[in-house]
């Protein structure tokens, strides 16, 4: 999708950082709801291991109904790797939320993004 095309949108580019000190399930980003930005789209996520050890990652969208959907499920980031782990972007309407579990410790992840919202 280019939105840069379209005049009608405003924008707001901003990151996410998350280091995973324990293995349970973080919400990592919400998209945003209401009558300002009402979806973002992420352009990129990158997973790295600062520690000594393999982890297996699981990324997951849970929807307003609480509904979740694996985009990754225990995909290998090796000891001291660093990845990219989309391809494409990836569009996050109202409300639905970002969510990474980790199986061990010491895994950074850092999530670009754009917010949209309607302009006049």
């Amino acid at each position: 999708m280019d939105f840069d095309a379209k005049p009608q949108y405003i924008q707001r580019a901003t990151n996410v950082k998350h280091s995973f000190a324990a293995t349970t399930q973080q919400t990592i980003y919400t998209a945003p709801s209401g009558d300002d930005f009402t979806f973002a789209v992420i352009e990129g996520i990158f997973a790295c291991d600062h520690g000594n050890q393999q982890t297996n990652l699981d990324i997951s969208i849970t929807d307003t109904s609480s509904n979740e959907f694996f985009i990754f499920k225990q995909h290998n980031i090796a000891a001291h790797g660093t990845e990219e782990l989309l391809s494409r972007d990836l569009v996050l309407t109202s409300g639905q939320i970002l969510k990474i579990q980790v199986s061990h410790a010491n895994i950074n992840v850092f999530v670009s993004l754009v917010e949209y919202a309607k302009g006049d």
